[in-house]
């Protein structure tokens, strides 16, 4: 658990000042950060267990970005005194965050990890679901989580022809397109967004300046993980895999589903080919296999 606050401050353009501090807030989380840029402040926090549970085979990852009334100077009154669910707008926040941190933990990594991001101050001209990615990977960042890559995410519009990174709400209501993109210091990872009428040459233009103003983040998240002396992450408990078996399933399975995706086939069709597919792969390593008559392979005992 950290004793001591690290933070990191960089610019985003027109004078605005972005700070990612950890240390101060959720010290007991595997990491945390808060993310502040005028008013507006935003918390997150990760936790993951140590161990998958057992039997599992998927990777479960929960986001939940949340907004409360008290982040703007409100507490519910009347009969309802808590927070009520999540609305369609924390949702879509979540699920932008989610789908571009997905891809960065290891294929076999199969732990329980949590990410909630809290937004605690708000600005009415600042939008923070442009931050609420930033906020999550620097919180995954400072932590000993496994994740392969640090990302970011802005949001980059076109007001009066000119493009700008995270422009204030007013600047939205009069801009003619508005993207989210979220990548790595390499790669886009997510493109999410609207425009009346936009050209490849501007769409071009876009996505560049996102990501370099991205890159800048990441370096900034880059030299608070070195401030805060993390520097390897955990080891965790990897799957046990045949190699032999994956390597025939491939080989068995890949030619017919690539043949299937290039097909001009309906969704209900294509469910069913799919279903024929896994049962041909089954059949074939249970003849392999020489099992005798009745007796299923491990899989089919599982499902």
């Amino acid at each position: 658990m950290l004793t001591q606050n690290f933070s990191k401050t960089f610019n985003i353009g027109d004078g605005r000042e972005v700070t990612i501090e950890t240390g101060r807030l959720a010290r007991q989380a595997d990491g945390a950060v808060t993310v502040k840029c005028g008013n507006c402040m935003i918390l997150a926090s990760v936790c993951a267990t140590e161990k998958p549970k057992e039997g599992q085979d998927f990777f479960p990852l929960s986001v939940d970005y949340m907004e409360k009334f008290s982040s703007a100077g409100r507490i519910p009154g009347s009969f309802f005194k808590r927070e009520a669910r999540l609305n369609d707008y924390e949702i879509l926040t979540s699920r932008l965050i989610d789908r571009a941190l997905r891809p960065l933990f290891p294929e076999d990594y199969l732990c329980e990890v949590q990410v909630i991001v809290t937004l605690i101050s708000s600005d009415d001209q600042i939008m923070p679901d442009s931050m609420a990615c930033l906020a999550a990977s620097s919180a995954l960042a400072v932590s000993t989580i496994p994740i392969q890559e640090v990302i970011s995410e802005v949001r980059v519009s076109r007001i009066n022809g000119s493009f700008k990174i995270n422009p204030t709400r007013a600047e939205m209501e009069i801009s003619d397109l508005d993207f989210i993109i979220a990548a790595t210091d390499k790669n886009i990872m997510m493109v999410e967004g609207e425009a009346k009428e936009c050209s490849e040459e501007d769409l071009l233009e876009a996505l560049q300046l996102a990501h370099d103003a991205i890159r800048i983040q990441i370096m900034a998240q880059k030299e608070l993980r070195e401030m805060v002396g993390v520097a390897e992450k955990r080891e965790y408990p990897k799957p046990e895999q045949n190699e032999a078996i994956k390597t025939r399933v491939n080989e068995l399975g890949t030619p017919r589903m690539m043949t299937l995706a290039r097909a001009n086939v309906k969704k209900a069709a294509r469910k069913e080919e799919y279903d024929t597919i896994r049962e041909y792969i089954l059949q074939t390593l249970g003849q392999e296999a020489n099992l005798p008559e009745g007796e299923e392979l491990p899989t089919q005992k599982q499902s």
